[in-house]
């Protein structure tokens, strides 16, 4: 167990680059649909592209949305209502009429008596509530009865069908109920309240009704045929009828239904593992200095995870085409960061593991790759940000350019191909115009800086240069030319131009701080260390260093350009003082880190060779003989001197 947390501490870095992996691994298993994909894509109206297909398997043919909605719709206008009658309501209304006609005052003489009129009353009260009852006004009992074809009423013990029965509401029934007794009872009927003795006693019931409704939708067939294994469904170049859409859509529900397909998810497991073993092998031998850094590492894998999952999405969604996507922000975002040909490669990586779950995979795959390839010729070299804008047309004409062809090749006519993909092509090149936006956002989240970001801090009207060619106007010309200086040798050995010339014109702003004391800016002027201790003067032109990182924060300098402040002297050695001391203090054992640079030493090719052009343009300006020998030495002792101080062991 020791040896096993040694390991891991001694090798921490890898072992959370490997857990990183093994994360987005896990991850894009998860996006990716774990269905049969079904590898034919097809349109109605269009003609079948493919070989002649028969059915692989038996399957039924499914109903059309519009043939299941017109038999949910006929469900639901012929289902019959269901009713809750309420016996409580006639014999409360029984009881009070009962009550009322008791107290009522009658003449003696009268043949009339209170027995016979409750008699009457009653018998009348019950056949209006019962044959057939009273419901509400609004119900629609009453204002859609010509709609209606059957009527079911629940009572406690038992449910009885009703045909086209005419119920009544409370007006009604109380209209009835005058009109049957007023020859008889008129009188009588005066000094009744009759409005108390109806209310109503059928009431609809929502919640049975719906039921019924919901279980008789659930019954309906969602099929209306079936197709034999190997029967014909469709033959090469015809043209799909709306009948045979309806066939192809059964067969591919047929066969993506199966959602667990172990050996499918196996397939998949295999293909995502050996994509990203490829990455990984790729970063180990080519770039290892992303690999060995884990904000570097996770930022390639989090790119790769989000087109993934965005196709996945995009190819859920039957109303878009997957071709909107602007995959080729894939390889120019990255291409803002490192070089083109990592770019390249996660595109085409990226690529290969979203076509293994779309249908023309092929054809999906060339496109994205020829378009790929050309968002990175178009952006090899970003200079201005009208490039953008023409990567967006390059784009739309290689998808238009191969999409034609391969349109041709399958279709075999002209006619047939569907135009309306182009302007798919189209919303995708305009796409392509965020990718500056979410440069600005990764730059942000990961710390890191784009060529984009680099032109704009070499521009020389940036705050903190005018105060540098304000302060020390010779600091900022030398700054100009080691740039220039720099960007040509970078050119010529490879590596990033832009980033040698930012640092190059920030190198020495940490003079801007005391400028008088720097040779660059001394014309017309006395040398001040005439009038200085040797060690104070030492402080000075050390401190230049510490000060120009005080600087580069201050104005909120990117990290990787104060590495060119912090690494442009390293830790080599002032001659010029060192000498000067050891020539006024014959035999003295002198202390030699009393007379070196407190900085870094270089860690990078740029920042290695800003450190050369800095001391060959300063040195060049001591030289008396300016020919092509004697540029020669000063650069060869330069850089002797700089391998003896172990400044580029880096």
């Amino acid at each position: 167990m020791k040896t096993f947390f040694s390991f891991i501490i001694s090798n921490y870095k890898r072992v959370i680059i490997t857990i990183l992996f093994l994360i987005t691994i896990f991850i894009i298993l998860l996006i990716i649909p774990h269905q049969n994909r079904f590898k034919y894509e097809f349109r109605k109206g269009e003609s079948w592209k493919y070989e002649t297909l028969y059915a692989p398997i038996d399957f039924p043919i499914l109903k059309t949305k519009s043939e299941l909605d017109k038999e949910i719709d006929s469900i639901k206008s012929n289902s019959p209502l269901y009713y809750t009658y309420d016996s409580t309501i006639f014999l409360n209304a029984q009881k009070v009429l009962q009550k009322d006609i008791s107290s009522l005052s009658i003449n003696d003489t009268s043949n009339l008596n209170k027995n016979t009129f409750f008699n009457s009353a009653s018998s009348l009260l019950f056949e209006l509530y019962y044959h057939p009852g009273i419901v509400y006004e609004n119900d629609s009992l009453i204002n859609q009865t010509d709609k209606i074809k059957t009527v079911y009423i629940k009572t406690d013990t038992s449910t009885e069908e009703f045909l086209n029965i005419s119920f009544l509401t409370k007006d009604k029934a109380k209209q009835r109920f005058v009109q049957s007794l007023q020859e008889r009872y008129a009188k009588l009927l005066n000094q009744l309240n009759i409005n108390q003795y109806f209310n109503p006693n059928i009431v609809f019931n929502s919640t049975l009704t719906n039921q019924i409704i919901s279980q008789q939708i659930e019954n309906i067939s969602k099929t209306k045929g079936l197709v034999q294994k190997g029967d014909l469904i469709i033959n090469h170049g015809e043209i799909i009828s709306n009948q045979k859409y309806i066939i192809l859509e059964s067969l591919q529900h047929e066969i993506i239904k199966n959602t667990y397909n172990p050996y499918l998810i196996f397939g998949q497991f295999l293909t995502v593992v050996l994509g990203l073993i490829m990455v990984f092998l790729f970063l180990y031998h080519f770039r290892r200095d992303i690999l060995s850094h884990f904000t570097k590492t996770s930022f390639i894998l989090s790119l790769m995870i989000l087109f993934i999952l965005l196709a996945e999405k995009v190819a859920s969604w039957k109303a878009i085409n997957i071709y909107l996507v602007p995959f080729t922000l894939l390889p120019i975002i990255i291409r803002s960061f490192y070089d083109s040909r990592l770019a390249l490669y996660i595109h085409n990586i990226t690529m290969l593991i979203i076509a293994y779950f779309l249908p023309n995979s092929f054809e999906f795959l060339f496109m994205q790759f020829m378009a790929g390839t050309a968002s990175i010729f178009v952006l090899a070299n970003v200079r201005r940000r009208g490039q953008l804008f023409l990567a967006a047309l390059i784009i739309f004409i290689t998808y238009s350019i191969v999409y034609f062809g391969i349109a041709i090749v399958q279709s075999e006519n002209i006619n047939q191909i569907d135009w309306n993909t182009f302007a798919w092509f189209g919303g995708n090149g305009l796409m392509i115009l965020s990718a500056y936006p979410l440069i600005y956002l990764f730059e942000k989240l990961f710390g890191f800086i784009s060529d984009v970001t680099l032109m704009e801090l070499s521009d020389t009207n940036q705050p903190l240069l005018r105060l540098l060619a304000e302060k020390a106007p010779g600091t900022f010309q030398h700054s100009l030319q080691v740039a220039n200086l720099a960007e040509e040798v970078i050119l010529k050995i490879g590596g990033n131009s832009l980033l040698v010339r930012a640092g190059a014109l920030y190198h020495d702003i940490g003079k801007i701080y005391l400028p008088q004391y720097f040779t660059e800016n001394q014309h017309h002027i006395p040398n001040p260390h005439k009038d200085l201790q040797m060690d104070k003067s030492i402080e000075i032109i050390a401190g230049h260093v510490n000060y120009g990182v005080d600087f580069a924060k201050k104005y909120k300098l990117p990290k990787i350009i104060i590495d060119f402040i912090e690494t442009h002297h390293g830790t080599s050695t002032m001659l010029y003082f060192y000498k000067t001391y050891k020539l006024e203090h014959p035999g003295e054992v002198i202390n030699q880190d009393s007379f070196k640079y407190k900085g870094k030493i270089p860690s990078t090719k740029e920042t290695a060779i800003v450190m050369l052009a800095d001391s060959v343009e300063a040195a060049s300006h001591s030289l008396k003989d300016y020919s092509d020998e004697s540029l020669q030495k000063t650069i060869d002792a330069i850089v002797e001197n700089k391998l003896n101080e172990h400044q580029l062991d880096n």
